[in-house]
């Protein structure tokens, strides 16, 4: 059986109320909340809730971003470019310290690892940066597919192309598997090793095994729009509202 389901009781929330569009990717570290709808990217105070801050210099919609643990900010957008920023303590007002413009279509995902960046575009661009030198080092073609998803580890790059999975190399760029199951768009992948975990607009998360690249778990749920892993706790977000929350090994919702 699964683990037991939490007793209701109250949760503490608050609410950060500013953007003017539909809010498509946020982040936490330390007592900072950034996140991205429209052009800006906005900065809260989780505790209060309250706007400390507004980065201003993309010109479209920001579709992804990543925030580390050294407050560094990394930014893909619709306007075609990457932003780099380093958000101040105190989440106040500050301008791009990099801006990557190697891209011919918008950005509409990105996951850093370390110094170096892997972004995918709705061109079907799949691109390494090195955020030292400040430049583009690979380019891999992925088909002319949007890459609505990207995730990699320091041996493989994935990307998600309309309804496959590419896994390539990610010294040489070759592309060595394509995974193949969903029956409509994959819109989030996630690595928990040793297993790569993708969701799709088929109502389903798949959960694969790296070792022989066979899916080894489906798991129904609503239109998967985004995905996170803790542990062996699974959260899914989905069209319809919904966070689930699920113990994988038991495969059974909490």
């Amino acid at each position: 059986g699964g683990h037991p389901r939490p007793q209701a009781g109250p949760i503490n929330s608050v609410t950060l109320e500013g953007h003017e569009s539909n809010v498509r990717c946020v982040a936490m570290q330390g007592g900072l909340v950034v996140s991205g709808g429209g052009p800006d990217v906005r900065v809260w105070d989780s505790k209060t809730g309250g706007q400390t801050g507004t980065l201003k210099g993309h010109q479209h919609y920001i579709s992804s971003l990543d925030f580390d643990a050294e407050r560094r900010l990394i930014t893909g957008s619709w306007d075609k470019t990457v932003r780099v920023w380093k958000v101040e303590e105190d989440g106040g007002n500050s301008d791009a310290l990099l801006v990557l413009k190697e891209h011919t279509s918008s950005i509409l995902s990105l996951q850093r690892l370390s110094d170096r960046l892997v972004t995918g575009s709705l061109g079907g661009e799949v691109f390494v940066w090195n955020l030292i030198a400040e430049k583009c080092t690979m380019k891999l073609p992925t088909q002319g597919n949007a890459v609505n998803a990207v995730a990699w580890d320091r041996t493989m790059i994935l990307a998600a192309t309309d309804m496959d999975i590419q896994v390539m190399d990610s010294s040489t760029g070759r592309k060595t598997e394509t995974l193949r199951g969903h029956a409509d768009v994959v819109t989030c992948l996630c690595l928990s090793m040793p297993y790569l975990i993708t969701g799709s607009r088929d109502n389903t998360v798949k959960v694969w095994s790296m070792r022989t690249w066979r899916c080894v778990r489906t798991i129904s749920a609503p239109g998967v729009r985004s995905l996170a892993v803790h542990g062996e706790n699974l959260m899914v977000g989905t069209d319809s509202g919904e966070l689930q929350y699920w113990a994988v090994r038991a495969h059974t919702p909490v």
